[in-house]
């Protein structure tokens, strides 16, 4: 083989080699944030509920300013729900374009259809709150 395909092929291995490498520390760094974002998103996600539960269907929802306090605080943690849960999509919807195997891709998939329908309802949640006002 000429010394210069010897060299091309050395620099193709080379470019793979990093841009697999690139690949595999996006995908780690988006599941690192993912974990937090997930966190984030439960809490305030049952944070919100308990505040439903508490000042909105109990007998708690009589007091007329607490209960319209406690509804816009709801709406403020639902709408913060929201916006972290779309962020996860996106993180993992990057996650899964720099994953490598068909199986992480397809759990990636399933979770990205999952936090769709999740946000579905948190948006229910949003407008049920909402009309809760009157």
């Amino acid at each position: 083989m000429p010394k210069k395909i010897k060299i091309k092929l050395a620099k193709n291995k080379l470019y793979t080699f990093y841009l697999q490498s690139y690949k595999k520390y996006i995908y780690n760094m988006n599941m690192n944030s993912s974990k937090d974002v997930t966190k984030q998103v439960c809490l305030c996600s049952f944070t919100s509920i308990i505040i439903i539960v508490l000042f909105i269907i109990s007998p708690l929802s009589t007091f007329i300013l607490t209960s319209a306090f406690m509804k816009i605080i709801v709406l403020i943690l639902l709408g913060y729900t929201i916006y972290l849960n779309n962020y996860q999509t996106n993180i993992l919807s990057l996650s899964k374009n720099s994953s490598q195997t068909y199986e992480i891709q397809s759990q990636l998939s399933t979770n990205i259809i999952c936090s769709y329908i999740f946000t579905l309802f948190l948006g229910i949640l949003f407008i049920f709150v909402i009309k809760s006002f009157f």
